[in-house]
């Protein structure tokens, strides 16, 4: 019987398929019945060969090679993915498989992985059908096997993934070897990477870094004062309207600049007794959201929860793939398609048997789901629709990151099917006169919300909001009341420089090519031309981080020095191409136009190798010496007062500290203590020799600080060297103190007195630590290593055991994202616990394995034998020392002997002598 060989991307989905088709013998690697053949890959099973793969002579790194640019693409199995493939192949050239169904993931990537396996293993020239899934279950599964269609619907499509990974692979292959020839330093491990969407995102953190070192704290001064009529108070701010809008970020129609000015409103306002006022009370309608798409679900997840993108997406693509309870979350649309409406109901229907929305979903089905005609539009349906509750109902207990998303997806669901909200907005006007002078205005504004709409499901209430009663009563509009004016008080400020980007809106921008755009209208023109895709840009920002172009700074993403120097020297060596966010999205523009076949990938292949070539070109020619020649210098070398200073690419050294023979050693570094030194700072220190309090300076905790920097001569050799000292203050401390909120579950403390764990907005804690009535108890902080720690993780932590499940999204003081469990110390504090490493690719040869052990066993017994003889040659060593000292002894004992021998000898010579001298004294005697 002829069979469909069926290739998914995962093993979970080849289960789920042959559970919803019924009938499947398991024979381990792929799945057998009558009529199909499921087999799986386990993602991208291959990749585009590396340079040395065309020929050995690129193995090194040389700009003489660059660019490379291979004749055709090559593909190579990624590591231990052989076995898999050689089965592939196997399967598909068996005589009952006529022909294919692609059953990877519905988008490009899915596409690509099946493409590039039918091409490396020959199985190119089988009929191959498409399986087109947006949802996981049973019935969406058993519905597309129904509707296969040909795969060549999607050659369009593969184009577009094939183009992509090309690009991806000539920009990165180049520009990094390149880069990394030209900027990487003696000391400096790792390489200088470069990507088509990573280093245009990196030129957005950067672009607003350099807002935030250029910015000058600016005095103003706000003023207040106090109103009363008919026995309502209220306060009104001073309010110039002439200076609205105009264009500078620090000038605001509440500030006063000018001291003077402050003086004069002052004074002329504590003298008057009343004042002119004027009511506008208005209603404002706020109209339903859209469902989700991925982008704009990162985005509320980052704002909510303070998500990365990434545990986002891992937590939306568990619903889909492994819950069923999802979509198909990858996508850039936020629409349904034209034939959606009964499910929309069926979906309705089943959330009304889920207690936490039986009573939003109840009152949608009563009344009738409202917006779906602008909901449902097919024509704003690419590949995917919005991300939507499937109807399906959890099947056990959802993590804490998956509960989050689910409720966020079911929520915006229900709240895009309700009414507009309705708000009441007002604004009051009190004109103060002051003498020779324009009145001082001071305006009050309320904003209330009265009928609750669609924001009823977003947990909105009516009542919320700032409320402030009419000023005439009954009247919406109110013109020439006279008020009572009482204090007036100003407030000395300064101003701010930009906050940094959160993820959040990053993704924003990654979604407009880098333009600040807020009208959501605006922002949807701009899709087609933004930065990577949905699915992607959660690991380009990941990617940053662990290149370290980027990092998190409180909760916020920012460049780090090295990300900022790279793209300095890509604006000086003019290389705008490979950084610019605009010619980026137009070339993600260019490749959405192959996916709809407006365009040839062949056309297209030309233009990218033209960019490659003009991209190297300009990397290996630019010449470090000349970048920063048309800078002036920053003044005369406060070491050898000869030179004087001039910028490079990785610091301010004196011009007589030449590479070769130099005759100063002078130079401030560009990175200190994780900040960009700008020209700014460096002229401020070479005048001054101090600096302070400068803000942007990061520690490993990813905490901004404040810091004051001295230039000062070296200790060690005086007018030789000089050195760059910096006193850091305290962290900014935070603002908002610790309030104490519900007591959550018991304390493991075991102290009776304690009534239990205490979560506050900083942390849960023991209720007796908090009070400070011990010195110590169970804690745990609410974000620990940039991640928040969810009510259920928490209870985990501090019930018997003390242990919580593993949990993904931390992320490590060097920025690198890990899995861990954490456990309570007998401290009470937590420590962490990782999983154990999974061995490195699935489905190795057995060959291999075997020849891993046997080559594990022959080093064992090489390392045994080595033991053996090391021990032997120990004896022998021991046996000839212990010879050579008994021979010592003997030798020893033979040199006493003798020498008491010759002492035996001596003294009786001596003995006799002395006899014979006693007889010759005897003899003389006698004589005598």
């Amino acid at each position: 019987m002829a069979k469909q060989l069926v290739i998914a991307e995962k093993p979970s989905v080849a289960r789920d398929i042959c559970a919803a088709l019924g009938s499947f013998e398991d024979h381990g690697d792929y799945y057998e019945s009558d009529d199909f053949i499921v087999t799986f890959a386990v993602g991208h099973l291959l990749r585009l060969a590396d340079p040395q793969d065309y020929d050995k002579e690129l193995r090194g790194w040389t700009l003489a090679t660059l660019p490379i640019i291979p004749d055709e693409f090559q593909l190579r199995p990624r590591d231990g993915q052989k076995k898999r493939l050689d089965l592939i192949r196997k399967l598909g050239r068996r005589k009952d498989v006529e022909g294919l169904i692609n059953a990877c993931d519905a988008g490009r990537e899915g596409e690509l992985i099946f493409r590039r396996i039918t091409e490396f293993t020959g199985l190119e020239a089988k009929p191959a059908k498409r399986l087109w899934l947006q949802s996981m279950t049973k019935d969406a599964i058993r519905e597309g096997f129904s509707s296969l269609t040909s795969d060549e619907r999607y050659d369009s499509l593969g184009d577009a993934a094939w183009l992509r990974g090309v690009g991806d692979w000539l920009i990165g292959i180049n520009a990094t070897r390149a880069l990394t020839k030209r900027l990487k330093g003696r000391r400096e491990r790792g390489a200088w990477s470069a990507g088509r969407v990573q280093t245009p995102t990196l030129r957005i953190l950067v672009e607003r870094e350099k807002e935030i070192l250029a910015h000058e704290p600016r005095t103003y001064w706000e003023l207040e004062a106090q109103f009363d009529h008919a026995g309502q108070e209220w306060a009104g701010r001073y309010y110039d309207a002439s200076l609205k809008g105009s264009g500078d970020r620090d000038i605001k129609p509440s500030r006063v600049f000018e001291q003077a000015k402050v003086q004069l409103l002052l004074e002329a306002v504590s003298k008057a007794d009343v004042g002119d006022a004027s009511e506008t009370r208005k209603n404002s309608k706020q109209n339903p959201p859209l469902p989700f798409d991925l982008t704009s679900l990162q985005r509320e997840a980052n704002r909510r929860f303070s998500f990365s993108a990434k545990r986002t997406l891992n937590a939306a693509q568990r619903l889909y793939e492994g819950h069923k309870l999802l979509t198909y979350p990858r996508t850039d649309s936020r629409y349904l398609p034209d034939d959606y409406a009964p499910t929309v109901h069926k979906v309705l229907d089943s959330l009304t048997a889920d207690a936490e929305y039986a009573n939003l979903a109840g009152g949608i089905v009563e009344e009738g789901p409202l917006n779906l005609e602008r909901i449902i539009d097919g024509t704003k349906v690419s590949d995917h629709f919005a991300i939507v509750p499937t109807g399906n109902e959890p099947e056990g207990t959802l993590g804490p990151d998956d509960r989050r998303i689910y409720d966020l997806v079911v929520r915006q669901f229900l709240a895009a099917l309700m009414g507009p909200a309705t708000w009441a907005q007002v604004e009051r006007l009190v004109a103060v006169a002051v003498p020779e002078h324009p009145d001082a205005v001071f305006r009050t504004t309320a904003r209330s919300l009265e009928v609750p709409g669609f924001l009823a499901a977003l947990g909105q209430e009516a009542g919320a909001g700032t409320q402030l009663p009419p000023l005439v009563a009954g009247q919406k509009q109110a013109e020439g009341v006279q008020v009572h004016v009482g204090e007036v008080a100003s407030e000395e400020k300064a101003t701010k420089p930009p906050a940094r980007l959160t993820e959040s809106g990053l993704l924003r921008l990654m979604e407009t090519a880098g333009q600040q755009i807020d009208d959501d209208d605006l922002a949807e023109a701009m899709r087609g031309r933004g930065l990577g895709t949905p699915a992607t840009r959660a690991d380009i920002i990941e990617r940053l981080i662990a290149t370290q172009y980027a990092r998190r700074v409180d909760g916020k993403l920012g460049p780090s020095p090295k990300g900022m120097r790279l793209m300095d020297i890509l604006d000086r060596a003019h290389v705008p191409v490979l950084s610019s966010p605009a010619l980026t999205g137009e070339w993600e523009y260019r490749l959405k136009r192959i996916q709809d076949g407006e365009l040839k990938r062949g056309e297209e292949l030309q233009r990218l190798e033209t960019f490659t070539r003009e991209v190297i070109e300009a990397l290996t020619s630019f010449d470090h010496d000349t970048l920063f020649d048309t800078e002036e210098s920053l003044g005369t070398c406060p070491s050898c007062k000869i030179g004087h200073i001039v910028e490079t690419s990785w610091g301010y050294r004196c011009s007589r500290n030449t590479q070769k023979d130099p005759e100063c050693a002078f130079i401030l570094w560009k990175d200190r203590g994780g900040r960009y030194i700008d020209r700014k700072l460096a002229r401020k220190l070479l005048t001054e020799h101090k600096a302070g309090p400068v803000i942007g300076f990061v520690n490993r905790n990813g905490q901004s600080m404040e810091g004051t920097i001295f230039l000062e001569p070296s200790e060690d050799e005086p007018g030789a060297q000089w050195n760059m000292r910096v006193e850091y203050g305290d962290a900014p401390e935070d603002d908002e103190p610790e309030v104490a909120g519900d007591i959550l579950f018991k304390c493991p403390c075991g102290n009776e007195a304690c009534g239990g764990i205490v979560e506050t907005n900083k942390r849960y804690v023991c209720q007796l630590f908090l009070e400070g009535k011990e010195k110590r108890g169970p804690v745990l902080p609410k974000v620990v290593c940039q991640r928040s720690m969810a009510v259920d993780e928490a209870a985990a932590f501090f019930a018997e055991e003390g242990r919580t499940p593993f949990i993904e999204g931390f992320t490590s003081k060097r920025g690198r994202p890990f899995t861990g469990l954490l456990f309570r110390k007998p401290t009470g504090k937590h420590g962490f616990e990782f999983p154990p490493r999974a061995p490195r690719g699935e489905g190795k040869a057995k060959g291999k394995a075997k020849a891993k052990t046997k080559a594990k066993a022959k080093s064992k017994a090489k390392s045994k034998a080595k033991s053996k003889s090391k021990a032997k040659s120990k004896a022998k060593s021991k046996s000839k020392a212990k010879s050579k000292a008994k021979s010592k002894a003997k030798s020893k004992a033979k040199s006493k002997a003798k020498s008491k021998s010759k002492a035996k000898s001596k003294a009786k010579s001596k003995a006799k002598s002395k006899a014979s001298s006693d007889a010759s004294a005897s003899s003389d005697k006698t004589q005598s």
